[in-house]
C-alpha cells in the first residue's frame, strides 16, 4: 500500500485556511444559503471544497473523496458560480468557473471503499458566519479508522489561556498521522508542536473559572439543533462532580480536548435516530486518539468509519482524556442515553 500523502493533506489544508480567512474577512457578503435540510452554506464551503479536492488531485493517488458539499448549487446560480471561483483563487491562482465545477463533481463520492478521504471544507457554518469558530476538516479512512487527520481552526487561540473569541493569537491547525504523536502546526504551516497530554489536571485551563482538581471541563457543541444540552447535563451530574462547560462550534472541540484544554467533548443527539456524517468527526478523531484520547459512541465503541455513508454502527460521541471517559460512557448507559431510537 502507497503511503499515505501527509504532506499533500497538510498543503491542502493550509492552503485552504487562507481561502476561508479570505471570505471571512470580505466585506461583500459570505452568500449565505440555506441547505434542504435547513443548514447553512457559504460561498468558503464550496471555494474551500473546491481547493482541497483539487490540490489532493494533484499530489496523490486518487483515492475517493467523500465531501459535504457538491456543484448542483453553482450550476444553478451563475452569481455565485463566480464568487465561489473568485473565493477559490485565494488558495488555487488559476482556478476557473469549468475546474472549480470539475473539482467539486471529483469530491462527493458517495459509494463505498476501503480507502477514501473524508472532507468538511467548513464545519460549524454557523460559527463561521457569527466569526466564531469553526474548522476545515480533512481525513484519509483506511479500513474503518481514520489514520490521517488534518484540522484547520483558523479563530482558535494557539494560548491556552485565551478565551476563544480573543483574535491575537489565533489560527491553529492540527495534524495526525498513522503513528506517533498529534502536531500544532501554524496556519502557514510551520512553528510545530507536538501534543503530549497526560495528567490532565496538571494543565487544563478555563478561562473565568477558579477549577478545583476534581472538576472536569467539557466541551459541546453551541447549537442545540446538534446536541441534547439537558442530557449531557445529567451525564456530569451523575458523575457527583463540579464541571465548566466550554461551548464550541466544529470540530475544533476535539482541538481542545487533544491539547488539554477540555477533558472532554461529548455528544448527545438531539434526534435519537440520528446517523453522524463522517465528515463532522474523521479528523477530529484521528487527531485527539494520536493525543492520547478514547474516542467513541456513548456505548465505549469505537467509532466506525467503513462507510461513507455515515457511522452507521454508532449513536453519540465521547472523546475524552482516559481518566474520565469510562465515567461519562457508564452514565451515558446508566440514563439510557446510549443507544438509537430504531423505531
Amino acid at each position: 500500500m502507497p503511503a499515505v500523502p501527509i504532506e499533500a493533506a497538510l498543503a491542502a489544508v493550509v492552503a485552504a485556511c487562507k481561502v476561508a480567512r479570505t471570505v471571512a474577512q470580505a466585506t461583500t457578503g459570505l452568500g449565505e444559503q440555506l441547505k434542504p435540510d435547513a443548514s447553512p452554506v457559504t460561498i468558503a464551503d464550496f471555494a474551500v471544497q473546491a481547493v482541497i479536492v483539487h490540490l489532493l488531485r494533484e499530489r496523490e493517488d486518487g483515492a475517493p473523496i467523500v465531501g459535504e458539499e457538491d456543484e448542483s448549487s453553482l450550476l444553478a446560480d451563475p452569481t455565485l458560480r463566480d464568487a465561489v471561483v473568485a473565493a477559490a483563487r485565494s488558495g488555487w491562482p488559476d482556478a476557473d468557473a469549468d475546474s472549480v465545477l470539475a473539482a467539486l463533481a471529483a469530491g462527493h463520492h458517495r459509494g463505498d471503499a476501503d480507502a477514501y478521504w473524508a472532507l468538511d471544507p467548513i464545519d460549524g457554518t454557523k460559527g463561521f458566519l457569527r466569526r466564531e469558530q469553526y474548522a476545515v476538516c480533512l481525513a484519509h479512512v483506511l479500513g474503518g479508522e481514520p489514520i490521517v487527520g488534518v484540522l484547520g481552526c483558523p479563530n482558535l487561540p494557539r494560548d491556552r489561556t485565551a478565551k476563544l473569541d480573543d483574535r491575537t493569537d489565533a489560527g491553529a491547525i492540527y495534524l495526525a498521522g498513522p503513528s506517533g504523536p498529534a502536531f500544532e502546526v501554524g496556519l502557514d504551516g510551520l512553528d510545530v508542536r507536538p501534543l503530549i497530554v497526560d495528567d490532565p489536571s496538571a494543565h487544563i485551563s478555563r478561562i473565568g473559572v477558579r477549577k478545583g482538581d476534581d472538576d472536569i471541563v467539557i466541551t459541546h457543541s453551541v447549537d442545540t439543533g446538534h446536541t441534547r444540552l439537558d442530557r449531557v447535563q445529567a451525564v456530569l451530574e451523575k458523575l457527583g462532580r463540579s464541571y465548566h462547560s466550554i461551548p464550541c462550534d466544529s470540530q475544533a472541540k476535539y482541538a481542545l480536548v487533544a491539547r488539554g484544554q477540555a477533558h472532554a467533548y461529548v455528544r448527545i443527539p438531539t434526534n435519537p435516530k440520528r446517523v453522524e456524517t463522517v465528515w463532522d468527526h474523521a479528523a477530529g478523531a484521528a487527531i485527539a486518539m494520536r493525543a492520547g484520547m478514547i474516542v467513541s459512541d456513548l456505548r465505549g465503541a469505537p467509532l466506525d468509519f467503513s462507510s461513507p455513508h455515515g457511522l452507521v454502527n454508532n449513536f453519540g460521541i465521547v472523546c475524552a482524556h482516559p481518566s474520565v471517559h469510562a465515567d461519562l460512557v457508564a452514565a451515558a448507559k446508566d440514563l439510557g442515553f446510549a443507544e438509537r431510537d430504531s423505531d
